[in-house]
């Protein structure tokens, strides 16, 4: 069925996601896995890229990437992130659509293929991979860590992340730990690659104009070789409340400093109330008619930017500003003020049709591209039920000014933490 979007669990902890369209030259397949946020994730983390990089059939780089130039220069590319507390391990191939190959054949097929070689036979010998490979890409995944400490705004975000969330899993980097990285052997990753296939639940998502039924039965074909599948996913714990406020406080030589607010908003558990609590996070410091831009940023000029963002799956509402230091406490105290104002019932009923018609527009937009549509997947990979964005966009514009002051009391201070800027050091100043 053309333009719908298809959601089917195939067999136990194999899940396909698809959004058959020709509106589109291009498509996009991609096989998530999903595991609990904890022990080693660098053993994890790295085998997207390890995997990417060689298969038993094509050994190297170079060989790889000739077959990649045989399928009309499809790309394969690996990623790694957190969804709540699990590890979302990520290997996607970006293709032209079948209808466009030169002697009728079925690309989408074949990029599937490819993918599953590259999944289910890598370049392993003697329960190892290859030794060479697995040094290029803990290189690569140091550089990563390296580069993410030097975006300042990013950094700060981390750190306060990391102080709030202590005592819980999600505090955990996705990219796990320097030292971790540092001592992995290709003995390890292989064991690790072996427990992913087993035990990792799966969602593979098709977008585009692609053979989403000759995709499914290959995936399924190579799930069924793998022995003794029993699938585990992380359970998300989330925090209603903030007992007390926690403060962390870092200084660099950079000129501006960053402040992060983390506050806990009401939810019993992972996107509860989501629409509700999505428009006060929009209203309270989402688009240029949120209390945060109009009056923190541009009224008083405190900050270089102020944006709210809402973690769904960890119930997280963060605040993020750019500012000269000296100003870091005042734009707390107006932060905070604007947030009173707020639970106060300072909400009126034209910024809230100005929320609506903005957040329609944006999660409408996701059927713009075959990549917002595979990020539309993404964002529910570790979900059991799933939204399309039409079903979002009602509960949304059903939202209350009300339910926006009621989600606003629920709303709790929990941690603050300051990357202080001591100088005029070259830091990314974003």
């Amino acid at each position: 069925m053309k333009n719908t979007f298809l959601v089917k669990t195939v067999e136990e902890g194999l899940r396909v996601c698809s959004y058959e369209t020709d509106r589109f030259k291009t498509g996009i397949l991609s096989v998530n896995m999903v595991l609990p946020l904890k022990g080693n994730i660098a053993e994890k983390s790295l085998l997207p890229s390890l995997l990417c990089a060689s298969c038993k059939e094509y050994p190297d780089l170079l060989s790889l990437n000739r077959k990649l130039a045989e399928l009309y220069g499809a790309e394969l590319s690996p990623s790694v992130a957190k969804h709540g507390e699990n590890l979302v391990l990520r290997i996607s191939m970006t293709q032209i659509c079948d209808r466009f190959a030169l002697d009728g054949e079925s690309l989408s097929t074949e990029c599937a293929k490819l993918l599953c070689k590259a999944l289910f036979e890598p370049n392993v010998s003697d329960g190892a991979f290859d030794g060479p490979t697995v040094e290029r890409e803990k290189r690569l995944m140091l550089d990563r860590l390296e580069a993410f400490k030097n975006n300042k705004r990013s950094y700060a975000l981390k750190k306060m992340v990391d102080l709030m969330c202590a005592d819980e899993a999600y505090s955990l980097s996705s990219l796990g730990s320097e030292e971790d990285i540092r001592a992995l052997t290709p003995e390890q990753l292989y064991a690790s690659w072996q427990d992913l296939l087993k035990t990792a639940f799966v969602q593979l998502q098709v977008v585009g104009d692609l053979n989403t039924e000759a995709i499914t039965d290959l995936f399924r074909q190579y799930f069924d070789r793998v022995e003794g599948r029993s699938v585990r996913k992380g359970e998300t714990t989330v925090i209603p409340f903030a007992k007390t406020v926690k403060r962390g406080l870092e200084e660099q030589d950079i000129q501006q400093s960053k402040l992060v607010l983390g506050f806990r908003c009401g939810m019993q558990e992972p996107f509860e109330n989501y629409a509700k609590v999505r428009t006060f996070v929009d209203l309270f410091g989402g688009g240029t008619y949120s209390r945060l831009f109009m009056n923190v940023r541009e009224k008083q000029s405190l900050c270089y930017y102020c944006a709210a963002r809402l973690m769904g799956s960890k119930g997280i509402i963060t605040v993020q500003s750019g500012v000269e230091t000296e100003n870091a406490e005042k734009t707390e105290t107006e932060i905070l003020k604007q947030l009173a104002e707020m639970k106060a019932g300072g909400v009126t009923e034209e910024d809230l049709q100005k929320s609506h018609k903005s957040m329609e527009d944006d999660f409408l937009s996701v059927f713009d591209t075959p990549e917002e549509l595979d990020g539309w997947f993404y964002s529910q990979v570790a979900d059991d039920e799933f939204q399309t964005p039409e079903e979002l966009v009602a509960e949304l514009k059903a939202v209350t000014r009300q339910d926006v002051i009621d989600m606003a009391n629920n709303v709790t201070l929990d941690t603050v933490f300051l990357l202080k800027g001591t100088g005029t050091g070259d830091g990314e100043e974003d």
